[in-house]
């Protein structure tokens, strides 16, 4: 029969044959998550004679008492019992009275010999196996106190009772690990266990975990003993309908595996995470359907990680589940390590929406409305990074971290903060195109701007320049100091000058004073104050110039001339002072007593202005010079005066010593007399 079913009546033959007629199936019906054993009276396999077996065996009454029935399964009872031997409780499994068929006897005994031939932590041992008075065989097995997995599976409060367990999933997953281990183990033997569901999972008092009922195992290759059936050779359907593997409905052990206990285990990992089965339905057709597919449902609900293990371990097709028993506990195990992280991550997204609804719905404060969004961007940073770092594949904190980041970008770009948009903005590995090129574009704007301040801050900077600046005011005021006295020297010796000696010397002072600014442009062009200054400068000298031409033309005498030139100089001096710098007020001050002082006695002229000047010279120095800086440290630099004198004191003595030494002391008779 094909794998799969592609139609209706396709699917009605393959139930027909896998568990009989409507008729002959009515019982199947009512049991549709109990095991379905083969309908046959003798076991798939080579024959071997289970009464040859027991006769061998012998009875072993005599060690063992017997006691009440503690449970019952398709075809067996289990009693309580004491192995007298060793003292110990056993539990003791034999077949029920109406099943004592040479077949029933032969499953029974397989069903031992794979358990005992697999001694592991999470499989029952069997001790013993014998027979009774009446030729019925007997199993003896480790008793275990507990319950079936099915009866716990989904009781939380007795889940945290009996076991602690405060997260009922994750118990359920280390469960269905430790029964991972059990069958990955039977696989490595070379055994199908073909019945896996909690219900054949039993859980001791101290969370023991024991795989059950091995009676539908077989064997994947022959041992040569024939005492365990063979997958190849198995002609009928078996298992529980609810959890089968789509292949399990062939009734051919042709396309067995472990991939399909692999299946099996997938189903009951359906089960923990829904509640049900992957193939529950109210009818035997309804499951086969499902069965066939193998499409069972996922709720988005379920983690995208687990729904991805669920899917993969259920997939119709065998090579696309995982490849043994021991891939799946570790898929398993795996997304233990990073619920955690998930759950980080689930709580950092809950500030993440925070953030965002904060950031749509702002309050009136704004300093209080940033605090509060850096508050709620800081603890969602903080969980989703804490998420990767325990996961780095988390793309639920990925996802959430780069929403976090690109919202708070966009904050500090509307806030016009490029520097911390473009900060946060290089923590993405691969950021949007769209928002990094408006963080670009921001930060280039600001750029541009911070250039423009730096150079008007520059511009405006009066330190810009001012040793030269200081240079050239020193020696100007220096030369305009002694000049008032030139001038009235030559006028003491020519009485009757007029203004064109002035207009000469007023040309060639504009000239020079050019021809300075035009060699010091560099650092006096540094500056609004040295620019100022050399302007101001410039329009005086040029001033007084058309001053003594303008009086010279108008007939007015030279001695009237003198004070309105100093009349210039205090409108000048009182300007420079109110606009540039109003440290040289002092300066203005003197220049306008000295034209005060012109007017009253004309004669004295040139002594009140050469007064001026010097004041100006003083103020020049007291307000731009830096003794420190422009005396005191070149000369450290230079070793100081202190050290030149050192200097010339140390040679004077050394060179004295050298001419003592040179020179031998002569006697009174003129002999040279030895140093003593």
């Amino acid at each position: 029969m094909a794998l799969y079913a592609s139609s209706d009546d396709d699917l009605e033959s393959r139930i027909t044959e896998a568990f009989g007629s409507p008729s002959e199936r009515a019982d199947t019906e009512l049991r549709l998550r109990s095991t379905v054993m083969p309908e046959r009276t003798e076991p798939d396999g080579p024959r071997v004679s289970a009464s040859g077996v027991l006769s061998r065996l012998g009875a072993s009454e005599a060690g063992l008492e017997v006691g009440a029935p503690i449970g019952e399964g398709g075809m067996g009872i289990v009693h309580r019992g004491l192995q007298r031997s060793l003292g110990r409780e056993v539990a003791i499994k034999t077949l029920k009275p109406e099943l004592r068929t040479e077949a029933a006897t032969l499953l029974l005994l397989r069903e031992a010999w794979v358990t005992g031939a697999l001694e592991h932590p999470n499989i029952v041992p069997v001790y013993d196996i014998s027979h009774d008075a009446t030729g019925s065989p007997r199993i003896v097995l480790k008793k275990i106190a507990g319950a079936s997995w099915a009866s716990v599976m989904h009781d939380a409060e007795l889940l945290r009772e009996r076991f602690g367990a405060s997260d009922p999933l994750e118990w359920n997953l280390r469960i269905l690990m430790q029964a991972c281990n059990a069958i990955h183990f039977a696989h490595s033997r070379g055994l199908l266990h073909r019945d896996l569901k909690p219900e054949n999972v039993m859980i001791g008092e101290f969370g023991e975990v024991y795989v059950l009922d091995w009676g539908l195992a077989v064997a994947l290759e022959d041992d040569g003993t024939g005492r365990l059936p063979l997958a190849s050779e198995v002609r009928a359907t078996a298992g529980t309908p609810v959890y089968m593997a789509p292949e399990m409905l062939a009734g051919s052990g042709v396309a067995l595996s472990e991939r399909t206990d692999v299946y099996l285990l997938g189903a009951t990992l359906y089960e923990i995470v829904t509640g049900d089965p992957p193939h529950a339905g109210s009818s035997l057709r309804e499951i086969c359907a499902k069965v066939v597919r193998s499409e069972p449902s996922i709720s988005d609900t379920v983690p995208a990680e687990l729904a991805g293990i669920l899917r993969r371990a259920l997939h119709r097709d065998p090579a696309q589940r995982y490849g043994s028993a021991d891939a799946l506990r570790t898929a398993i195990d795996e997304l233990l390590a990073h619920r955690d992280s998930l759950r980080v991550a689930s709580e950092a997204a809950l500030r993440l929406s925070d953030l965002e609804e904060e950031r749509a719905n702002p309050s009136a404060d704004p300093a209080e409305t940033r605090a509060r969004l850096y508050h709620l961007f800081g603890e969602c940073r903080f969980g989703f990074l804490a998420a990767l770092r325990a996961w780095p594949e988390n793309l639920t904190a990925r996802d959430g971290w780069r929403r976090a980041i690109e919202l708070m970008v966009e904050l500090e770009l509307d806030e016009g903060d490029p520097k911390a948009a473009g900060l946060l903005l290089s923590e993405l590995e691969a950021p949007p195109r769209e928002l990094a090129a408006r963080v670009d574009a921001a930060r280039g704007a600001l750029a541009a701007e911070e250039e423009r301040r730096a150079a008007l801050a520059r511009d405006h900077d009066p330190a810009a320049g001012r040793r030269v600046r200081l240079a050239i005011s020193a020696g100007l005021g220096v030369v305009w100091t002694l000049l008032p006295w030139v001038a009235w020297y030559l006028e003491s010796r020519s009485p009757g000058i007029d203004q064109r000696l002035p207009m000469v010397s007023s040309t060639a002072m504009l000239v020079s004073a050019t021809a300075i600014a035009f060699f010091a442009r560099g650092a006096l062009s540094r500056s609004v104050l040295n620019r100022s200054l050399v302007r101001a400068v410039g329009v005086v000298l040029a001033g007084q110039l058309a001053l003594f031409a303008l009086t010279y033309r108008l007939g007015i005498t030279y001695e009237q001339t003198r004070p309105l030139v100093l009349f210039l100089y205090a409108v000048a001096s009182a300007l420079v002072a109110a606009s540039i710098e109003r440290r040289l007020w002092p300066s203005a001050a003197a220049a306008s007593a000295s034209c005060a002082f012109a007017f009253v006695w004309p004669t004295l002229a040139w002594p009140a202005e050469s007064l001026a000047n010097l004041v100006l010279t003083i103020n020049v120095l007291a307000i731009w010079a830096r003794l420190d800086e422009d005396l005191v440290t070149p000369l450290r630099q230079r070793g100081g005066v202190a050290d030149f004198l050192q200097r010339r004191r140390d040679r004077e003595t050394l060179s004295g010593e050298m001419s003592r030494m040179a020179l031998p002391v002569r006697r009174e008779d003129g002999r040279a007399q030895p140093e003593p």
